[in-house]
């Protein structure tokens, strides 16, 4: 008995192709959803009186084993704002602070956002 093996070989060639392409296409959508997470974190800072500490929120994206990792945060070495930050978010023991909307926010108003071009990137490259 003989099986033709080769629609199966096709097939994992195929997969192969659609994983090269999509990382750097996955790799965009991160980058894009992390800047527009940083940029609505630093419209919460503005007009408050941690304004200061709007330029020291960066954003990160890095390949991790299992994808592609994008991190929002403040940049605490430079001027003394970051650690501002926290007092902004959550205020602080001797109160005051506490005035900035909670960063939360930003990544829940991009998630449908993100989860949509991801939907367009799989589509994308499965279709071609």
């Amino acid at each position: 008995m003989t099986v033709d093996a080769s629609d199966f070989d096709k097939l994992g060639e195929e997969f192969l192709e659609a994983a090269k392409k999509i990382v750097p296409e996955t790799r965009k959508v991160v980058e894009k959803g992390s800047l527009n997470v940083k940029k609505e974190i630093q419209e919460n800072f503005r007009g408050s009186s941690f304004e200061g500490a709007v330029r020291n929120i960066r954003y990160k994206v890095k390949d991790v084993p299992d994808g592609i990792e994008g991190s929002i945060a403040p940049y605490l070495e430079q001027e003394g704002f970051g650690s501002l930050v926290g007092i902004a978010l959550y205020g602080s023991s001797k109160g005051g602070g506490g005035t900035v909307v909670d960063p939360i926010h930003a990544l829940e108003a991009e998630a449908p956002r993100f989860e949509k071009a991801l939907l367009e990137v799989a589509g994308l490259v499965l279709n071609e």
